[in-house]
């Protein structure tokens, strides 16, 4: 029982906008990983509570006093401006897919919340988003914790798939310049099209 009221703080803490940027979140996730390997599920619906529940609180606290905190927060936190402004431009090019994957893009992933709310974004449709990130975001995590718990080495696809590149080297190192260089291309291509 203390075991998850602590992950549900270290997540709850993890996901609140202030406390975020100096607590991180990735052992409470990694835990309830380990105590799922154990047999217990309490640890995931604490840290998953915890997470929806911080994400809430920042969506509300964005959503009541939104600009004039930002500015005071990037007052006291110089380093929070850089997140804040890239979250503002990707929250106005591509808003739901933001908020869905919000908890993938690093540190943007620590204002989404509070800056969707000061942008007026409804609730419903910030839940609905956000609720998709926190299950892909801290579902990497406890699936990671989970497989440390029960021993990477346990797997037997990942010794076939060491196998496999183990024997190919050479090919899987031109798919992988191929992708990337074909990766480039692409992009370099479509950004001349829009000049």
């Amino acid at each position: 029982m203390i075991e998850s009221l602590g992950l549900f703080i270290g997540a709850f803490l993890d996901a609140l906008i202030g406390p975020n940027l100096f607590i991180p979140g990735e052992p409470f996730l990694l835990a309830a990983g380990y105590q799922l390997h154990q047999g217990s599920w309490a640890g995931v619906a604490a840290v998953l509570a915890g997470s929806f529940i911080g994400d809430q609180t920042s969506f509300a606290l964005g959503r009541c006093v939104g600009v004039k905190a930002q500015k005071k927060l990037i007052k006291r936190i110089p380093k929070i401006r850089r997140p804040i402004a890239r979250c503002r431009i990707l929250l106005h090019r591509r808003g739901n897919f933001v908020m869905a994957f919000a908890r993938l893009l690093g540190p943007v992933a620590w204002v989404v919340p509070f800056v969707a709310g000061s942008h007026k974004i409804g609730w419903g449709r910030f839940t609905f988003y956000s609720s998709i990130g926190l299950i892909l975001g801290v579902g990497q995590f406890i699936l990671w914790g989970y497989l440390l718990a029960a021993g990477i080495n346990q797997l037997p696809i990942l010794n076939v798939f060491e196998n496999f590149i183990q024997q190919h080297q050479a090919l899987t190192i031109t798919v992988v310049v191929v992708l990337a260089l074909s990766l480039a291309k692409w992009f370099h291509v479509k950004h001349r099209a829009k000049s």
